[in-house]
């Protein structure tokens, strides 16, 4: 195998920036004082540059290989507990590939063409004790290239602000969907892959966005199944909507692009809400658990990005997928709990920092066949995903209640992002549900809530389809000033006025949002960043994850 490494000398470039913008600026040329020519590992140490954010770039590694299923690629140089570790995978000719990382690193996504590359990225936080490199494994063999990029001053708890990718076709253009984030001063971090055949790394190689440091720029050489790849990095200004991160090559040939936004550590969400979304959804993938057979709903993690949690209605586990793909990232077990009819899932703040929130609101249960007249909501402590919490059993506490006037069927439950505020809806097949919450400050554990009710909602119907308009989940965005709610037909996003309080979306009309086209939806669920929504239907086999962005 051979290895070409390319190094820019970003001191040799002179950015005007500021804490509001980051002004452009050329491509980088290629240093001709670049390091000698690696054997199939390198690792690179991030020149100097002026600063915007508090995340600075510490180092790179990389690694190739020819006809394998593992590609060891060493630790970046420097590396310390709490940074940030940003790894790129790609592999040639074999999309069908599944890549496993090793332990502590989480999926953010994979982009892949119909047969030529895929590019996975993963990420993990550095702890005192990090191996001197990481193996990631593919179950189908092939040519392969991998990164690995360490920042220091990323959030250790919540390192992720924003991420997009995509496959471009025979093109020299290496595009990415935009990205908006939610905190200010972060740092994008740029992959470029491409399709590469020749005998040599080629001396004008991938062209990082406008703007973007280019630490890293090298290829894998074969003679038809050669890969180029690069690493960059550029500081953020102000949070919000940051635009797409171009690239470019001298090459017009299949390629992915991706990036993704790393949160500085102490930096507070400014958050954003938009009314536009696309017109049509994505697949994201399919769930692979065999402990899902009844989805019922969705929850996104509060403590590990770009996972969302997915349950059961009659049963007691919870299975922890990935965003990106639906692939398993963990699978856990409420010991303690034998549900009635588990109908929703929500997630939020609680005394032990974050928590699962399971609705057992239903009227319909395999378990107890006489229907309830009393409920409960169920708060877990969440696992740490992140951290490589992917198994083992979970303890709930239970918080039991009835309703003011009489049962209620609902399959719903939202719980307000900051307040920690509980709210059930029920559903009826006329549109016509009712919206409760438990009083604050939550009673003790065990004890029994009569919910307070808060607003009458009416949903369209349609004379011709009587789940029309059945409320069957719903969400709180992470700004607080509306919330999703769908049917088994349709999605609906309730919005308060500018500056008033979130209770006032209850009376707001619904705007019908894009539809996912399921035969029984029954979850949803906003992005941690509120720029996306999924759903997932009940059936039929296999549970596909859908997405509908915001533009």
């Amino acid at each position: 195998m051979t290895l070409k490494f390319f190094n820019r000398n970003v001191s040799r470039m002179l950015c005007s920036v500021s804490l509001l913008a980051v002004a452009g600026c050329g491509p980088l040329d290629t240093d001709p004082s670049s390091p000698s020519e690696q054997e199939g590992v390198s690792a690179e140490v991030g020149a100097t540059r002026q600063a915007v954010s508090n995340i600075a770039y510490r180092s790179s590694s990389s690694a190739t290989g020819k006809s394998i299923t593992s590609l060891t690629i060493p630790t970046p140089a420097g590396t310390v507990a709490g940074d940030v570790l940003l790894a790129r995978i790609i592999n040639r000719n074999v999309v069908a590939a599944v890549a496993t990382a090793p332990a502590g690193w989480t999926l953010l996504r994979s982009d892949q063409s119909a047969s030529q590359i895929k590019a996975w990225v993963f990420y993990k936080v550095a702890t005192a004790s990090e191996p001197a490199s990481y193996a990631f494994n593919l179950d189908l063999a092939s040519y392969m290239a991998g990164t690995i990029s360490a920042f220091s001053g990323a959030d250790p708890t919540n390192p992720i602000d924003a991420q997009a990718g995509q496959k471009n076709g025979t093109t020299a253009s290496f595009n990415t969907p935009a990205i908006t984030t939610s905190t200010s001063n972060g740092v994008a971090v740029w992959f470029g892959s491409q399709i590469w055949t020749g005998a040599a790394c080629p001396t004008s190689p991938i062209v990082p966005p406008t703007g973007f440091a280019e630490p890293l720029d090298t290829c894998l050489v074969s003679s038809s199944t050669g890969l180029l790849f690069d690493v960059a990095h550029m500081d953020l200004g102000v949070a919000g909507a940051q635009g797409a991160f171009n690239g470019s090559s001298p090459y017009a040939e299949t390629n992915i692009a991706q990036v993704v936004a790393l949160r500085a550590a102490g930096a507070s969400a400014s958050c954003s809400a938009g009314d536009t979304f696309a017109t049509t959804y994505t697949i994201q993938g399919n769930v692979a658990s065999p402990a899902i057979v009844e989805p019922s709903g969705l929850a996104m993690s509060r403590l590990t990005p770009g996972v969302l949690y997915v349950h059961n209605e009659d049963t007691t586990a919870i299975v922890a997928i990935s965003t990106a793909d639906a692939s398993t990232l963990g699978t856990f077990n409420v010991s303690n709990v034998t549900p009635a009819d588990w109908e929703d899932v929500a997630s939020g703040p609680c005394p032990t920092g974050q928590c699962i929130y399971m609705g057992d609101i239903g009227r319909a249960s395999a378990n107890f066949p006489t229907p309830p007249s009393t409920f409960a909501v169920y708060r877990i402590p969440e696992p740490n995903i992140g951290a490589g919490q992917t198994s083992g059993s979970l303890t709930a506490t239970a918080f039991p209640f009835q309703y003011p006037d009489t049962p209620k069927d609902a399959e719903t439950i939202m719980v307000h992002p900051t307040t920690g505020d509980i709210y059930i809806i029920t559903k009826s097949y006329t549109g016509a549900s009712k919206v409760y919450k438990f009083p604050q400050p939550l009673p003790a554990p065990g004890t029994m809530s009569t919910l307070v009710f808060v607003a009458n909602l009416t949903l369209p119907t349609s004379a011709t389809d009587a789940n029309y308009g059945a409320a069957t989940s719903g969400n709180i965005h992470p700004c607080a000033n509306r919330f999703l709610l769908r049917t088994y037909r349709k999605v609906y996003e309730f919005r308060a006025a500018p500056g008033a309080a979130f209770e006032t979306a209850f009376a707001a009309t619904p705007v019908s949002l894009t539809d996912t086209v399921e035969g029984q939806g029954e979850a949803i669920e906003y992005d941690s960043t509120g720029t996306a929504y999924y759903t997932m239907s009940e059936t039929p086999s296999p549970f596909k994850l859908r997405r509908v962005v915001r533009q």
